[in-house]
Parts: C-alpha cells; structure tokens; sequence
C-alpha cells in the first residue's frame, strides 16, 4: 500500500480526472517577455514542464492580467488580453500535458493595488491610464502614500466583466483544462465583495447581494466563455486579518451564495489581504491554514484546495486524511523543490529540500525581479540547470572544500554528485556557517535547515564532511601532502566585524578597543562561554545592516537576561531590509513585546569605556551619552581569506566562493557553489 495513500489519489474537478491531489497553486508567474507585453517565454515553459515531470497533478498558472487597467508596477506579470498571447501559453499547455499534468490559469485584475508605474513608462502607450481603479475612491490603506483609485463607471465594470471572458476564451484556445478567479488579496473583485473598498450606492455596492454581483458576473462570463466542459474555480480568502475587512463568517456565507449563482467547480482558499499573511514567516507551523479551510469545505459542495506553509508529505497526508481539504497547494515548497510529489511517491522523503520560508521569493517578485529561492539555484534556469542536466565528468578529480557553509556544502553536494571526490573540511563542531549562525536568532530555528539538507545530500552524493578541522597557513603543507587535491575550494566564509566598520565612514568606530565591544554573533553562540549566555547590565546593538539579524539579537539579549538593549541605527526605522521579504511585521511585535529600545536616525560618535556616545544624523549638533556594559556589533563583515595567496603561492588551483568573495547571503552562496561545481 502506498505511504500517501490519500495524496496520491485520483479526483475529479467537473470533467478532469486529476491523477493526484498535489496542487501547483497560482504564484507569480514572472517569466514573461517584459511587463508591458506580458508573453511568456521559453523561460517559463521549462520552469512548469519541471514541475510537471517532479509529479504534480495540477497546476495553476498564477495572477494573470485581463485587461491593460490591470498591468501593475513593482510586479513582472503575464496577461491575457491578446492574442499573442494564445501561442506562448500554448507551449507550456503542451510541456505540462506532457507529464500527465493538467493546467489551469488564475486571471486576475489588480484594482487598487494596480500601481500605475509600468503604464508611465516612456515609450508605452500615451493613452495608458496613470490611475489604478477600484470600486470606490477609498485609499489603499496597506502603503503610504494613500494612493487612491478612479471609481468606476458603469461602462468600465462591464468592459472589465468581459474581459475576464475574452481571456478565459484565449485560455481554451491555448489549450488549458480550464479557468481559476483571482478573488482574493485584496484585489479587484475582492474590492467590489469587500465593505472596506466598496461604498458604491448602485447596483454594485451597498448591500451584499449587491457587492456580490461583480464577482458573480466575472465568474458568469467566465463560464460562458469555456463552455460546459471545463473547469471554473475560483481563489478566495478565508479571511483577510484585516480591521473592517471581510472575515471567516462573511466567507462562509459568500462560498455557498457563489454556488447557487454561477456553476463552478472548486474554491481555492488562501488567507490574508496583507502579505505578512499570504507568506507567511517560518515560525508559522506548517498547514496552519487548515482550520480555515475546514470551515469553507463544511459549508461548500466542491472540492476545496488548501494552503499554508504545508512542506511535508505526512503534514498533506494528515490534511486530506482529517477532511481539512480535497487537495494540498504547495507554493513556495513547489519553488524549493520541484520534484516534491516524485519523491514522496518513491518513498525519498527524506530527500526533499522543504522551504524555510525565507520570503526571497516574494521579495525578488516585490523588486521587479524574478522568483528566487534562497537555495534552490535551478529556479529559473530549468532548460540548463534542470533535471538530468547535471552530467558525470570526463575526468573524476579530487577536490578539497575549506568551509562547510551554504556555499561549501552546495559545491560539495553537487561536485560529488558529478562524480568527483570530495573532502570538505569545517573548522567549527557544526557545519552551515552564517546560516547556522542565523538559526540560533529567535524564531529562526527553521534557516538551519539549509545546512541540513544540503550537508545530508553531499554526504549523500559520497562527499567526505569532517567538522573540529580547522586549517591554518602553518599547517598547509601538511594538509596538502595528505589530501593530494586537484583543486581547492576556499569556502571559509565572513566574518563580523567586532570594532564595528561599516560603509558610511569606511572605517571602525573610534574608541571600539575600550569598550567591551563583540559581534552579533558572540551573543548567539554564548551559551559555549564558561560564564554561560548571560549578558548582566546596559546593552546597545548597533545596526547597520538592517536585516533580520540586529533586531532579533536585541530580542535574544532581553532573553539573556540583559537590564537594558538598545537598538541603535542611523537608518530611519529598523529591519528596513526586512519589508519586502514581510518579516518586518513579524520582527517588531517581538521588539515592543520583550521591551527593547529603538533609537533611529542616530549614530556613533565615539565610545568610551562603557560610555557611548551618538549624536543625530540629521541634527549632529544633538548629542548624547548612552551607558553599555555591552556594545553588540551588527555591521559590516569581512571575507575571510587568508588562505587564499598561500595556495596560490604554492601553485595550487584554487578559487574561493560564497561570502569568501564578498560577505552576501545563502542565496549567493549557495548559488555559486552550485554554478562553480558545475564547471569542475
């Protein structure tokens, strides 16, 4: 009997037998041409056709425009508004079909979230509208700025309503199995459903039969378009998390009504107007959705698709075995590994590289940028980095990886994997460098992960992995003699840097040698310390950086048991790296709740002893003295490589990789360590 007896049944969506309950759901779907055309290229065939062949049985090409209105800045999007369209999406129609896997596409209008940039481009159209829209002049209450939208008229709702039909038509003709509405996030039809955007007095607002009509008729046209044999479903939030917006009861009540009004065929429930929900941070237990989407399948009467940080095949099991949902949406899980559902079906659990939730994804898509994984490099470069491209070598050689961090592992990993041997040797007792190190950080426990995975694979693959094996410039030689490499891999890493040099004066800060000065990561790793994780007296973290490091640290220091943290930054707020990846709202709650001072706009001036003192960057004439029994250093960091002319010397081949080249993030790391192990 199959383990996932559940997950790997066959269902049934209208006509559509589905050869599994494993769901690509809608995502981003930014390979396309620009975003001003919005046709997908061969970028974005390979990327599903990968997908298709890990095994899933349905996917669901994410938020798809309808209409030019819709075309919206930050986010590279594809559209479905004309008929050049038809043929690119044929291609990938055709991949995925390939593969026993049907295909469906989201479309979607973004309303007032619509922002116009893209339409303001010299060179596009001079007629574009350079106004987003929405069913009423009610500001967009989730940025600043209080961007606020043209109300729309009757002629517009109806153009609009039609255009869903018309893409739905161009979706037929490419030869998709069928139609999904975006009627969640926030966006247009979820604005006409919701009291918080909709204040109109027609037809269209007012009462809820009222705001229920233009995703009524959008659905309708929908399903005149296709025709009686495929399929129409719909996304839609269980709940929004958000003051005066729609909740679960509301839902409950709109699911049922949706049925009786138009023949559809599933409800895709997600969660969330704001994004902090809608990716959700790794603290969230996996499948937390699945409350929500009992409560929509106990008043629906079509199968019901669940989401919600669902990274294993024993939590989806559990899922469908309890009558949470029909069928599980894998996401951001589906970016990490594609071949997910193979390798649950083939029993290699264990082999999956399960997302951390880091939000690099949602983060590239939010900078105009393609999706990314923090470390699944293929992403994107399915056609040469995909399945069965990772060729045996002509020649096996022997190589020596210094370093088992993110890059060291994946250059490990991947190098073994071609055929080659390969010694890796770690300094430390633990492997993952700096993303070990940000596993220790308060809620971050998950990160760690990457380092797992990535250390059980190249172990895996036949890689040799020693840890307490440091390697010095003295004792090179000797190392060199034993191991008789072909090549040296200097993966060592960065450090932080304790006499807190940072990029705004290029220099350390005057003073730092008096005053008893350590790096973010001394407070992490401090439960090594003879005198324990204790951190008695003043405390002040200093943050240039910006990220998720400084404010957690702070968090960890309230824990450690310190009188007093302080947060100190030049910049104007704290963790302002942290927006786009939306863990900025899951960080400050933490900040006030565990007390820690945030002081903005200030920065060092000297330090004396345990005397500190700061002035305002935009007031340098208002100074003063803060008491620091600790200075905690979250600013620059520095490659380590003072290996790297020795065996160069020595005439060694020898490349560094990773932060060994310039401190970065696990993304960079790991993604030259699998482009560097390639080439070998």
């Amino acid at each position: 009997m199959a383990r996932y007896p559940k997950l790997f049944s066959e269902w049934s969506i209208r006509n559509c037998t589905i050869k599994n309950r494993v769901v690509f759901p809608p995502t981003c779907p930014t390979w396309v041409s620009d975003p001003w055309n919005g046709l997908f290229i061969d970028m974005a065939t390979d990327y599903y056709e990968e997908r298709a062949k890990g095994g899933v049985g349905l996917i669901i090409i994410g938020g798809t425009h309808v209409h030019p209105s819709s075309i919206m800045a930050p986010l590279l999007m594809p559209q479905l508004f004309d008929d050049r369209q038809i043929e690119p999406l044929s291609k990938i129609a055709d991949a995925v079909h390939k593969h026993g896997c049907k295909l469906a596409i989201q479309l979607w209008h973004s309303g007032v979230r619509g922002f116009p940039g893209y339409k303001q481009a010299p060179g596009y159209d001079p007629d574009a509208t350079w106004y987003t829209v929405s069913p009423s002049q009610v500001p967009l209450g989730e940025f600043p700025g209080a961007s606020t939208p043209k109300e729309l008229d009757e002629d517009e709702i109806q153009e609009i309503i039609a255009a869903y039909g018309s893409a739905a038509t161009r979706a037929m003709a490419a030869g998709l199995d069928g139609v999904e509405l975006h009627l969640s996030h926030g966006y247009l039809p979820w604005q006409f459903l919701s009291p918080l955007y909709n204040k109109r007095s027609d037809k269209w607002g007012g009462s809820y039969e009222n705001r229920l009509r233009f995703p009524l008729e959008v659905l309708q046209s929908m399903r005149d378009a296709v025709g009686n044999e495929p399929f129409v479903g719909y996304r839609i939030n269980s709940t929004s998390f958000w003051p005066g917006d729609l909740e679960i009861d509301d839902v409950r009540k709109i699911v049922p009504d949706i049925e009786k009004g138009v023949d559809i065929d599933y409800v895709d429930v997600s969660a969330g107007v704001h994004h902090s929900f809608i990716h959700t941070p790794m603290e969230f237990e996996g499948g937390w959705e699945r409350g929500y989407a009992r409560q929509i399948r106990e008043v629906s009467n079509k199968p019901v698709l669940a989401v919600g940080r669902i990274t294993t095949p024993d939590l989806a099991e559990s899922l469908l075995e309890a009558g949470d949902a029909d069928a599980i949406c894998l996401a951001r899980q589906l970016f990490t590994d594609p071949y997910w559902a193979k390798k649950a079906e083939e029993g290699q659990a264990e082999d999956i590289r399960t997302c951390v939730a880091a939000n690099l994804c949602w983060k590239s898509v939010s900078q105009g940028a393609r999706i990314q994984c923090v470390y699944n490099p293929v992403i994107g470069r399915e056609g040469a980095w995909g399945e069965g491209t990772l060729s045996k070598a002509e020649t096996a050689k022997k190589a020596l990886v210094i370093g088992a961090g993110p890059a060291g592992l994946e250059y490990a990993r991947v190098a073994a994997a071609r055929g080659h041997s390969v010694t890796v040797l770690e300094g430390e007792s633990e492997m993952g460098g700096h993303v070990r190190l940000q596993s220790l950080l308060p809620s971050r426990a998950e990160f760690g992960e990457i380092a797992r995975w990535l250390a059980h694979q190249a172990g895996k693959n036949g890689a040799e992995l020693r840890t307490d094996s440091p390697v010095s410039e003295a004792g090179l030689d000797a190392l060199l003699e034993a191991e008789q490499p072909d090549h040296v891999v200097l993966a060592t890493g960065s450090s932080v840097c304790v006499d807190g040099f940072q990029g705004w004066t290029g220099e350390a800060m005057p003073g730092w040698e008096s005053g008893n000065c350590i790096g973010w990561d001394e407070v992490l790793t401090a439960g090594t310390r003879a005198t324990g994780a204790s951190f008695p007296g003043d405390v002040v973290v200093i943050d240039d950086m910006c990220d998720v490091v400084a404010p957690l640290t702070a968090v960890a220091l309230t824990e450690a048991g310190a009188n007093s943290v302080t947060l100190l930054t030049r910049w104007p707020m704290v963790g302002m790296e942290t927006i786009l990846d939306v863990y900025l709202d899951w960080i400050l709650p933490k900040l006030y709740a565990s007390g820690v001072n945030m002081l903005c706009d200030h920065f060092v001036r000297r330090i004396e002893d345990d005397k500190l003192h700061i002035f305002n960057v935009h007031n340098e004439k208002a100074e003063q003295v803060l008491n620091a029994d600790w200075i905690v250093m979250a600013t620059g960091r520095r490659s380590e490589t003072d290996l790297l002319a020795p065996l160069k010397q020595r005439g060694i081949s020898v490349e560094a990789i990773g932060d060994a080249v310039a401190p970065r993030s696990a993304r960079e790391a790991v993604y030259e360590g699998h482009r560097q192990a390639r080439k070998l």
